[in-house]
């Protein structure tokens, strides 16, 4: 019998489960979900792999098919907030309660299996059977479900019935687990095409699209790929608007040039659902996809969380991921000064995304991210700024960073300049940030 835990007492337990790290494998998601009744095998699924993109593309799925009448659950990650915020159910986020009993059931099963295998599940592959024991309570039709690395070895890769699979972008990052190539990182991201459903991807790098062309050619999966969509128009604070498709003008609350890449493959997604009709009973037709993108919530990526003084934040912590947030600081703040306010951890690739969001700025603000021991030291980070840019501010935490960075934009003020700060980097900062902005409104 599960013990009965409370919120508190569920947060303690995620967090001890870190110190197993991160081990690629199934026999473990396998062995506990077996224990809890094997719940992901009652759900339907649309799983998505890549290296960035992932939770847009989710996002803008999921809300459609919400629209479309069907309950639907989404499973992210990393968490944005809180600990315990992986999962919603048609936009709604797991209550406290929820997850404490989800928990305690999941910790029950984990138990069990160290006592059998002498080993523990690791953080990640227990949340992913919170996810879906939590998805299965909730009676989802279907699940909008990420991978958090990789893909044939990734904990969610054990869901079955998956209606169509999901490609985003795929660039160099986690090489330590997934290989040191596009194509082999391509490779292992395209592991989650395990049945004949439909795949879509990108129209990009011929070498990658070969691979994903590939894995769906052993398994009988039909490939569609697909071009960024045209960008109509782009809107800090309102979003962007995108034809597609054969979709015209569909307004997304979403900003940033990336997001055309994003929308693209959602609307494709969404297209192939209706008309293979994989939803029995449910029209997603273009009225419903339009609607549903009008209604999607995706924060910290271009996010507009300030205009007087304006105020960006965005989740870039890989090499591709900042060459995108410069286009789009390229394209939509052009004629203003770039404050940069960057927080990394340690084991990412920070020299290349700091020399990339250098070029587009005229300061850049470090800081560490607090309270995670992966976090670069902002002295490092101060340092290799300083090989880019010839204004670099170091900072203790998001605090000062925040207080020094609203200094410089009101120096470029009195200079009669405009100017745009942008903090980016590790999504474990940005939702304190963005607290810490909200407080000066």
């Amino acid at each position: 019998m599960a013990e009965v835990l409370d919120y508190n007492s569920a947060c303690s337990y995620i967090e001890e489960t870190s110190q197993y790290g991160s081990r690629p494998g199934l026999e473990r998601i396998r062995s506990l979900c077996a224990a809890l009744g094997d719940p992901q095998n009652d759900l339907r699924f649309v799983h998505i792999a890549g290296t960035n993109g992932k939770g847009s593309t989710g996002a803008m799925i999921a809300s459609v098919l919400t629209e479309a009448g069907l309950r639907t659950g989404m499973y992210y990650s990393p968490a944005m907030t809180a600990i315990y915020d992986h999962y919603m159910v048609d936009g709604r986020l797991i209550t406290g309660e929820e997850y404490a009993d989800a928990v305690a059931a999941v910790a029950a099963a984990n138990e069990n299996l160290r006592n059998e295998t002498g080993e523990s599940a690791t953080q990640f592959e227990i949340e992913t059977a919170v996810a879906f024991l939590y998805f299965k309570e909730k009676g989802c039709d279907v699940v909008v479900l990420e991978c958090g690395m990789g893909g044939a070895e990734d904990a969610t890769n054990i869901a079955g019935d998956k209606m169509l699979c999901v490609i985003t972008s795929i660039s160099l990052d986690h090489m330590q687990y997934l290989g040191n190539s596009t194509e082999e990182i391509a490779k292992a991201k395209a592991g989650i095409i395990t049945s004949p459903c439909p795949v879509v991807t990108l129209d990009a790098d011929d070498k990658i699209t070969d691979v994903i062309k590939n894995r769906c050619e052993t398994v009988g999966a039909t490939l569609y790929t697909v071009s960024p969509a045209s960008i109509v128009s782009d809107d800090i604070s309102s979003g962007i608007t995108v034809s597609c498709c054969g979709l015209e003008n569909a307004d997304i609350p979403l900003s940033g040039t990336f997001q055309a890449e994003n929308a693209a493959l959602a609307i494709q997604a969404l297209k192939i659902m209706g008309e293979e009709h994989l939803i029995d009973g449910r029209a997603i037709d273009d009225n419903i996809i339009r609607s549903g993108l009008q209604k999607v919530k995706w924060p910290y990526r271009f996010e507009c969380i300030s205009e007087e003084p304006l105020v960006i934040v965005d989740g870039a912590h890989n090499e591709d991921a900042a060459a995108k947030l410069a286009a789009s600081i390229r394209t939509l703040l052009k004629g203003r000064r770039i404050i940069i306010v960057a927080g990394v951890f340690a084991d990412k690739e920070y020299e290349k995304i700091i020399r990339i969001l250098a070029g587009t700025a005229d300061c850049i603000v470090t800081v560490r991210i607090p309270d995670n021991p992966r976090a670069l030291p902002s002295e490092d980070l101060a340092a290799c700024a300083g090989r880019y840019c010839k204004c670099v501010i170091e900072c203790r935490d998001p605090c000062e960073g925040l207080e020094r960075a609203l200094d410089k934009a009101e120096e470029y003020t009195k200079a009669g300049d405009k100017s745009a700060i942008v903090a980016c980097g590790s999504l474990s900062y940005l939702a304190d940030f963005a607290g810490l902005v909200e407080g000066i409104g």
